[in-house]
């Protein structure tokens, strides 16, 4: 995921929880100490049947030389910069000291010189090239020898990333009987080495490429609550699909699951509602979906707080409670409906009142499929596949029309596997699942959360057992279906002969970076990046260290719809985020020629931007931040994109380019 590179040293950060006092009224704790030169704060609280304190002593740590390192936050391959090392003489003898600086081979380092001279409390600088050559997150090892024979080493890291936008190619066919298919590193042709990984999927599984999916939602990388949830839900189901797929083992899985219901939690309300980037009140179809992941992830044995569950549901009840009545929607109506009736907290009359007299009013295949299951689960099949039959005729309505802004984050493939999801779960044959399934096999769009949850969920449902064996993998055969998952870090492959007697769906997915940045384009949406200096003066060509820019993010819609976007933009190396205040309003002083959007959410990670922005109209926004040229050298910049997270075939890049800062 796009998580932040690690720090490039260990901190200096520790915590143990009670310790007993002994008779003597002392307590021992042992301290692990990295390398590290400074003013360490020890804090403790002590407390007892009849009395509570806490104190607190600063210590100072010190070597008899002091080393300290200076290098970028991370590099990409291929840049240029340099390690700086500085070195001050503290106690002890001074004079010549032996010094050697070894780097694992994702990196590359210049020339080092063997000795280090130091007067007495005196202090020398030094600065070796370092170039970044493989992704990884490689070390640096400093030695320096003191003319008293103690070793000094210092221990750095310096994470190598490759931060241009990823993309996904995906591959289907049908192999035939007798026919043999080899998986192997071919799969990764034209993507940067470093970045390829595949999923191959052979079987009926491969109608809906649930490997591919899952992989997609564990590392969608940004986060929002219906996202966390839509990536969670399926591992319910799938654990062991999902450890096939290299999302980790059934352990992993679990702490993936309990991670994303305390994430949630946090963004809960008092009166029990969800907000979509922290705690607020609104989203009412949201609440509906993150209190079913609670519900079924409590069916499923994890454990959800009873309080947070019980506010949750009480919101629903009081949403539906105090509804307005409506001719053209109900969507998050029908969800908390369902929700409730699963918990056997619905009121059956609310049930048999949409179905008897809003049939024809709810605005989505999906709600009215909601709405059949949740009367499904209370014991009335007639009305249910009434509203089952309604959900298909919405599908056939809707099935060509093209994606557009829904406040249920919907589309119609979402609402398609949906249906199929719910059908099966319920029972009813109302829904007939072969056009259904074509319409999601057949599917060739880029998936957004949503509708890759449900699609998994649709399969996770429609699934049934092989009777007999009908693939030989390396030659052993297998019953049922095979996911077979590559990286180009690893040397091997793996011959799948079909010895069925019908041909049988294979489906790859590669991901990776590839070799040959894309031109700035877009789709929908145009972007563009832009660098001037505080005064508002453009900024082109070299920068010097210490400079403060202000980055200037444009996106031009193409056409009137409302959308959910993300703006994420990756910085190259040496330049880091300055003032994450920026966005806020009253923040801008001294910028009186910058007119930016607020967004709805904004992040300031050490190697990108990220924004969230709702935005409902065709005029242009412009968001902006503040950043900081700070180690010299020659960096890559990889492109700005804006998505539209429900619609994601509405996206556009900036070109990618190269930043020189000089010293």
């Amino acid at each position: 995921q796009l998580q932040s590179p690690p720090p490039t040293e260990k901190l200096m950060a520790f915590f143990t929880g009670p310790v007993e006092v002994g008779p003597d009224g002392r307590a021992e704790v042992e301290i692990i100490k990295p390398s590290f030169n400074g003013t360490i704060k020890l804090m403790a609280v002590a407390w007892s049947e009849t009395a509570v304190g806490d104190g607190d002593q600063d210590v100072i740590a010190r070597d008899p030389v002091v080393v300290t390192a200076s290098l970028p936050r991370f590099l990409a391959p291929g840049d240029h910069s340099r390690l700086l090392l500085e070195f001050v003489h503290a106690q002890g003898a001074p004079g010549d000291m032996p010094l050697t600086v070894l780097a694992d081979a994702a990196v590359a380092l210049g020339d080092v010189p063997q000795t280090v001279s130091l007067d007495q409390n005196g202090t020398t600088r030094i600065e070796i090239p370092v170039a970044g050559r493989e992704i990884g997150d490689p070390l640096i090892t400093v030695t320096l020898q003191t003319p008293d024979g103690k070793t000094l080493r210092k221990v750095l890291t310096m994470p190598v990333r490759d931060n241009d936008p990823e993309t996904a190619i995906t591959r289907k066919f049908a192999l035939g009987v007798g026919e043999t298919f080899t998986f192997d590193s071919n799969v990764f042709a034209g993507l940067r080495p470093g970045t390829g990984e595949a999923t191959l999927t052979a079987g009926p599984l491969a109608r809906f490429d649930v490997p591919g999916l899952l992989r997609q939602l564990d590392r969608y990388p940004y986060g929002c609550t219906e996202q966390v949830t839509s990536a969670a839900m399926p591992l319910l189901y799938l654990s062991s699909m999902a450890e096939a797929a290299g999302l980790g083992a059934p352990e992993q899985i679990n702490d993936k699951i309990n991670k994303a219901i305390a994430r949630v939690m946090t963004r809960q309300s008092s009166n029990g509602a969800f907000g979509l980037w922290g705690a607020s009140s609104g989203e009412f179809w949201l609440d509906a979906y993150v209190t079913d992941f609670l519900s079924r992830a409590r069916a499923e044995g994890y454990g959800v707080p009873d309080l947070a569950f019980s506010l949750a549901m009480d919101n629903l009840r009081n949403r539906i409670a105090y509804a307005p009545d409506f001719d053209q929607g109900g969507e998050d109506i029908a969800y908390a409906l369902l929700v409730l009736a699963r918990e056997g907290a619905a009121n059956m009359g609310d049930l048999r009142y949409y179905a008897d007299t809003k049939v024809q009013d709810f605005g989505t295949p999906l709600a009215a499929a909601q709405l059949g299951a949740a009367l499904a689960a209370y014991g009335d099949p007639v009305r249910a596949d009434a509203m089952f039959r309604r959900a298909s005729a919405l599908l056939l309505r809707d099935h060509d029309q093209q994606r557009k802004y829904r406040a249920d984050f919907g589309t119609s493939l979402r609402d398609t596997a949906a249906v199929l999801k719910l059908s099966a779960e319920a029972g009813s044959n109302a829904v007939e699942p072969a056009t259904l399934i074509s319409w999601v096999r057949n599917a060739d769009k880029h998936l957004s959360t949503q509708e890759a949850a449900q699609v998994v969920m649709a399969a996770h449902a429609l699934a049934a057992p092989d009777a007999v064996p009908t693939l030989r993998v390396d030659g052993q055969e297998v019953r049922g279906p095979v996911v077979k998952r590559l990286s180009d870090q690893q040397s091997g492959l793996s011959v799948i002969e079909n010895i069925s007697t019908t041909p049988i769906d294979i489906t790859m997915t590669a991901y990776g970076v590839p070799q040959v940045p894309p031109a700035a384009n877009g789709y929908g949406y145009a972007i563009t990046r832009s660098y001037f200096t505080p005064d508002g003066a453009p900024v082109s060509g070299p920068v010097a260290s210490g400079d403060r820019l202000v980055v200037v993010i444009e996106v031009t819609p193409f056409e009137n719809v409302g959308a959910r976007l993300i703006v994420d933009d990756p910085l190259p190396a040496g330049f880091e985020i300055d003032n994450p205040n920026l966005l806020r309003s009253g923040e801008t002083t001294g910028l009186d020629w910058l007119d930016t959007t607020e967004a709805e959410n904004a992040e300031f990670r050490s190697d990108r931007f990220v924004a969230a922005v709702n935005h409902g109209n065709a005029d242009p926004f412009r968001l902006a931040y503040m950043v900081r040229a700070v180690t010299p050298g020659a960096y890559h910049h990889p492109a700005a994109t804006v998505e539209d997270m429900y619609r994601p075939e509405y996206r556009a890049n900036t070109d990618t380019s190269e930043v020189t800062v000089t010293p």
